[in-house]
């Protein structure tokens, strides 16, 4: 009816397995943070619609005369 198949999986190719499923799963993980943030920044942009002044520029004050 059936013939048995014959093969042998050894430690070494559970281990590749294990490792490849684990890697699998970390590039699903950042691909979908970086699709998230990408996202956040898009619906966050209308609110930081203020100009943001450069780092260490100091605004002069204006005198009203």
């Amino acid at each position: 009816m059936f013939e048995p198949i014959l093969s042998y999986l050894d430690p070494g190719t559970g281990a590749t397995l294990l490792q490849l499923a684990l890697a699998g799963t970390a590039g699903i993980a950042a691909a979908s943070k970086m699709r998230m943030n990408k996202i956040k920044r898009r619906l966050n942009r209308d609110e930081e619609a203020e100009p943001v002044q450069a780092e260490g520029h100091v605004e002069e004050p204006t005198s009203t005369q």
